[in-house]
């Protein structure tokens, strides 16, 4: 098009227009983004549906057509906080599986998560829900289908760097996969109410010498 000098004028461009999945995906991710920084800060009784959505700038109405109650809620951050670990822990092997790599991962996570507070949070986020679960027995299902999926992931790793060590497991990878969870979930809470009883190289320090023990094993 062009005006009266025989110019061209420049059209404005036309609005992006989001199909309602996309609007509705959209609207479900700066939920989960309000809903991590509400729980961090007022734990998960003391947040409030009506503050999560404040924050994200939403309406009660937004909230209840991507989530039935605040514990479903809970449970799809704790989905996006799992799958960041893993995305992190996958990214790093592809590049490097060798050993060094592997432990220097989970020491620089370790140093990481402490120094960024991550670790009281979390730990008290998960002692407080966990004991909502125990309360409320019907959510037991959703919170086990979590923890399963967690052990999974982890006795995958495992399964992977004991092949990449030459290492012959002598029990299934799901068993060690569930006891190094326990210590992980153990070392957190430890931490969260004394952190100078947890050196934070520890987490990676234990696995070491459970992979070393491994190898003896294997050897044997």
């Amino acid at each position: 098009m062009t005006n009266s000098t025989g110019a061209s004028e420049s059209q404005p461009a036309a609005p992006v227009r989001r199909s309602r999945e996309e609007q509705r995906a959209a609207t479900r991710g700066r939920l989960l983004e309000a809903a991590g920084e509400v729980f961090a800060e007022r734990g998960f009784y003391g947040a409030s549906v009506e503050e999560i959505t404040e924050r994200a700038g939403f309406t009660r109405g937004a909230f209840y057509s991507n989530f039935e109650t605040k514990a479903d809620l809970f449970l799809a951050v704790l989905d996006a906080h799992i799958e960041r670990d893993r995305q992190l822990v996958t990214d790093v092997l592809a590049r490097d599986p060798s050993a060094n790599a592997f432990f220097e991962l989970l020491k620089q996570r370790s140093a990481g998560v402490r120094e960024s507070g991550e670790t009281q949070r979390w730990a008290l986020l998960w002692a407080e829900f966990w004991l909502h679960v125990m309360r409320n027995p019907e959510l037991a299902p959703k919170l086990a289908e979590r923890q399963a999926g967690v052990r999974a992931g982890i006795a995958e790793m495992v399964e992977r760097q004991c092949a990449t060590f030459g290492i012959t497991l002598p029990l299934p990878a799901e068993h060690l996969a569930a006891v190094m969870l326990a210590v992980d979930d153990g070392l957190r809470l430890q931490e969260s109410l004394d952190p100078t009883s947890v050196p934070s190289d520890l987490r990676a320090r234990m696995i070491m010498v459970l992979f070393q023990g491994l190898a003896a094993s294997s050897r044997r």
